[in-house]
């Protein structure tokens, strides 16, 4: 694709890789360019072999072949997935095979009209910030590389299986297999799972590790189509109505009854009680967290910025360091690839959650899994287990809202937000500015508000805290009518 002038159109790359409506700003033209671009820049340092995965949506199959062929006629060795995959299969494939990096053909939970293309290090991770902007600088370097102009080479590509080696090792990892042949035999009959791929590239993983283990489950949204009928493929409460209407079904009859829902790449996860009430990604946060703790893991744990107060809490009630980074997993992972096993667990509020001795990556479906094997283990529902860690009543009340900006208006509320000129709510009561990402404001009474531009949609994201419902809400509230009067 080209501009007017015929000068190839920038690619840039945003939070997690590179992500633009299908036809339009990601085409054919872009995969190869990034593609290529990945080569020379493996040429120049690591000149050995890539893995190259795939999701469910449109094209996707057909843009992972056009990666495939750029990289390959660059004398790059390449395996392609034999079938759509979710990105931490992906990930755990290109390290457990000492590949040099990989490439996911995915925009995650983003709507049915966009693609994207994320790149994986060796470590299985999300590639660092600073190599991304190599491989970026020289996508847009005119004339530097070409598609059409290559030599077509097969000699160097083949297909395998990324599925079945990964399955084995997070089943061995969980302990899920232990945990059913050791339960209860009551509880384990007791037990309902409802499945909620959301129509993505999580299709058939849980579902056949709880079949091998004869536990209750059904699967919802679980067939292939790109239009994610319905829904975005994101894990959060307004996406997963179905689930939740199933859930609530179920849990009249049993109180064991949960639902496990996985984004369209398969690396963020939400779940869904016994009543059909939402269990955000802080609460999973905080269950597998004070699970490790009780197992004996110890060392240190990340978070990103917007990620709720109560992980805090659980850190400082076991002396744990907590870290806090930037939103994007990305920040996460280089801070467990740098610190090695100190860092055990990070994770952010969108539901991704990475275990360090599994993958410094986030992962729905492990975390899934970790989930049931800790419901197991204890005999106990979610919400009883974060009674165990919280009390009676969980102590905060997190809101977010999403809103579409224009980049005018957006270029505008930075501008005003970077020079104290914009209306943020309760100004007298702020006590601390945090910048780190966004705009944080933390509050005396200990709640918080943070406004943050996409860095992948036209989006804007606004989030409050506090211990107080109607509170949150008004942070929010009058946030977007301060936006709105711009």
């Amino acid at each position: 694709m080209k501009s007017c002038n015929n000068t190839p159109i920038l690619i840039n790359f945003g939070t997690d890789g590179y992500r633009g409506v299908i036809g339009d700003n990601f085409t054919f033209d872009h995969v190869s360019r990034i593609s290529l671009a990945l080569g020379e820049y493996l040429k120049e340092n690591l000149p050995k072999k890539v893995a190259i995965g795939y999701d469910t949506r449109f094209l996707s199959k057909e843009f992972a072949l056009r990666a495939t062929e750029s990289l390959v006629s660059m004398g790059i060795n390449v395996t392609l997935s034999d079938n759509f995959c979710p990105s931490p299969v992906l990930s755990y494939f290109v390290k457990n095979n000492g590949y040099d990096a990989g490439i996911m053909i995915t925009a995650s939970h983003n709507p049915f009209m966009f693609n994207g293309l994320k790149f994986k290090s060796r470590f299985g991770a999300s590639m660092l910030e600073s190599e991304v902007k190599k491989i970026e600088k020289i996508a847009n370097e005119n004339n530097k590389i070409n598609y059409n102009n290559c030599k077509k080479n097969t000699n160097n590509f083949q297909y395998a299986d990324f599925k079945k080696d990964y399955v084995r090792h997070i089943i061995n990892l969980t302990g899920i297999d232990k945990a059913a042949i050791n339960a209860d035999e009551d509880f384990l009959k007791s037990l309902d799972v409802v499945i909620d791929p959301m129509f993505g590239a999580g299709m058939g993983y849980l579902s056949s590790i709880l079949k091998e283990f004869s536990i209750k489950h059904t699967s919802i949204n679980n067939t292939v189509n790109p239009a994610f009928p319905g829904l975005n493929p994101e894990p959060i409460d307004n996406n997963l109505c179905r689930l939740r209407y199933t859930l609530k079904k179920r849990g009249t009859k049993n109180k064991f009854a949960v639902g496990f829902a996985t984004d369209g790449d398969a690396d963020r996860i939400g779940a869904v009680d016994d009543g059909g009430n939402f269990i955000d990604s802080h609460k999973i946060f905080a269950i597998i967290l004070n699970y490790l703790i009780k197992e004996g893991y110890c060392g240190s744990v990340v978070k990103t910025v917007s990620v709720s107060r109560s992980i805090g809490d659980i850190c400082k009630k076991s002396n744990i360091k907590l870290y806090e980074t930037p939103i994007g997993f990305k920040n996460i992972a280089a801070l467990m690839i740098k610190n090695g096993s100190d860092v055990f667990i990070g994770g952010e509020e969108s539901g991704g959650i990475g275990i360090t001795s599994h993958l410094p990556e986030r992962d729905g479906i492990f975390n899934a899994l970790m989930l049931l094997k800790i419901m197991i283990t204890n005999q106990k529902n979610l919400n009883e287990l974060l009674t165990d860690i919280f009390g009676k009543n969980y102590p905060y009340f997190y809101k977010r809202e999403d809103i579409s900006i224009d980049e005018t208006k957006k270029k505008l509320l930075v501008e005003k937000l970077k020079t104290d000129g914009f209306n943020t709510p309760f100004k007298n009561n702020i006590v601390t500015f945090n910048f780190t990402d966004g705009f944080k404001f933390e509050y005396n009474d200990g709640s918080w508000l943070l406004i943050r531009p996409s860095g992948t949609e036209p989006v804007l994201r606004i989030y409050a805290e506090s211990k107080d419902e109607k509170a949150a809400g008004i942070l929010i509230d009058k946030t977007i009518g301060g936006i709105n009067a711009l």
